[in-house]
């Protein structure tokens, strides 16, 4: 069993360390000091995270009737730990909202707290200063919460202070885009940028997101392709529910993705009480596909009970050496819906960006351009021409088996390089 606190750290708006945004939200793992001598050292060398390591390690969860219906527990997977070299911070910068979704604790928990409802930019700085210092690389801070980050009087202090301190850190926020985009983020680079707008149509759209413009959404992500820094990588991501999940809808939203230049438009399919009943699991596959960019995944709630494969080594076609393109495959996964994952990263022989990477697995073929940050790939290819060289596929298998090959084809200027792929997948149990 494994589960991402072993490579995740999750800092709240009053400087509380909590166990994660899901189940373990009210778990207290660790208190971040803006103080002379605080040191994350002290937090992951503390009783608390002792109980977690342990825990794992003799194969029991730490939290009996939490951690067993969290959607960051994997149950199969093998722990793994990476605090004493690498994590991920996950921050929630303000519990401010004009929303009332439904299923958000934002209100609850501001009768819990005490302290002011804004992390302070300083809080932040301690802790990845006191990582970088300790030998820990910060991979990505993720901006989101109970609260609308952007609504943070000092959001670009935030990021500003991650970037001064560990310059090769990944910045995401996740907004409902209910918020004046030149206001609160402007040209200021940060490498992702989510937008959460659930429909395309504004009397859907406010079912779930309660007191939220969907015109304030739309002009947002519109904006943010204008106005924002050019790198800045920015994706719709649209949750289907009972209401909002016609084709037509979601064929609009494609139309919609493609004239502001979005980067990516990700349907997520849920299993919360108002989800779509048109589109489950187990009919993924039939959502229409308008728009090359357009990606579907189910909801990280969805995904427990993968099976991930063995060692996937894609062997490539014979070409002279000047044209070999490079790629590699991370990791390659089943999830429960039987959606296939697979993440890895591709680049020219001179380091250049491939223009697309399409994927054959079986009968299903989808193609993708690298618009991931690998920062990882950047550091170790001293010819890279950046960071931009990640892909991820998620392919809705239906009812069909788990492929055994998957052929993939890269792209770049004017040839293509062909890669081919064994997968052997491990017994189920």
């Amino acid at each position: 069993m494994d589960c991402r606190i072993l490579r995740q750290l999750t800092l709240k708006a009053d400087g509380h360390l909590s166990c994660d945004d899901s189940n373990g939200y009210y778990i207290h793992v660790g208190d971040v000091a803006n103080k002379p001598g605080w040191s994350i050292k002290q937090v992951f060398g503390g009783a608390i995270y002792e109980h977690i390591r342990r825990s794992f390690q003799d194969g029991r969860v730490p939290w009996p009737g939490k951690c067993e219906t969290c959607d960051c527990f994997s149950p199969h997977d093998r722990p793994s730990d990476t605090l004493e070299s690498r994590v991920r911070i996950m921050v929630e910068p303000t519990l401010d909202c004009r929303l009332a979704c439904p299923s958000c604790k934002r209100r609850q928990e501001l009768g819990r707290r005490r302290s002011d409802d804004h992390l302070a930019p300083g809080l932040l700085g301690s802790l990845v200063r006191s990582c970088v210092r300790s030998g820990i690389a910060v991979d990505e801070v993720h901006y989101l919460g109970w609260g609308e980050p952007l609504l943070h009087p000092d959001f670009r202090e935030l990021v500003e202070t991650v970037r001064a301190l560990s310059p090769g850190t990944i910045q995401e926020v996740t907004t409902t885009g209910n918020a004046d985009f030149r206001a609160s983020l402007g040209d200021t680079y940060i490498d992702r940028v989510v937008v959460s707008c659930d429909g395309v149509r504004q009397d859907e759209y406010r079912k779930y997101r309660i007191n939220g413009s969907l015109e304030e959404a739309l002009r947002f992500m519109r904006e943010a392709k204008l106005h924002g820094h050019p790198d800045t990588f920015v994706e719709w991501k649209y949750i289907l529910f009972d209401g909002n999940d016609h084709p037509d809808d979601l064929i609009q939203a494609q139309a919609l993705a493609e004239e502001f230049g979005l980067d990516s438009l990700l349907f997520i399919v849920t299993n919360s009480k108002t989800r779509s009943l048109r589109y489950t699991n187990d009919t993924i596959a039939e959502i229409p596909i308008r728009w090359r960019r357009t990606r579907v995944s189910p909801a990280a709630a969805m995904m427990i009970g993968s099976r991930i494969s063995g060692h996937v080594d894609p062997a490539r076609s014979q070409l002279g050496d000047k044209d070999n393109a490079s790629l590699y495959i991370d990791e390659c996964r089943v999830t429960r819906g039987n959606m296939l994952t697979v993440s890895g990263w591709s680049l020219g022989a001179d380091g250049s960006y491939v223009d697309e990477v399409e994927l054959t697995a079986g009968l299903h073929r989808q193609v993708t351009q690298t618009g991931d940050l690998r920062h990882d790939v950047a550091a170790a290819r001293s010819n890279a021409q950046g960071a931009r060289c990640g892909f991820l596929f998620r392919v809705p298998l239906g009812e069909g088996p788990m492929p055994d090959a998957l052929a993939l084809t890269v792209k770049v200027r004017n040839h293509t390089q062909d890669f081919s792929a064994a997968v052997n997948w491990p017994a189920a149990g």
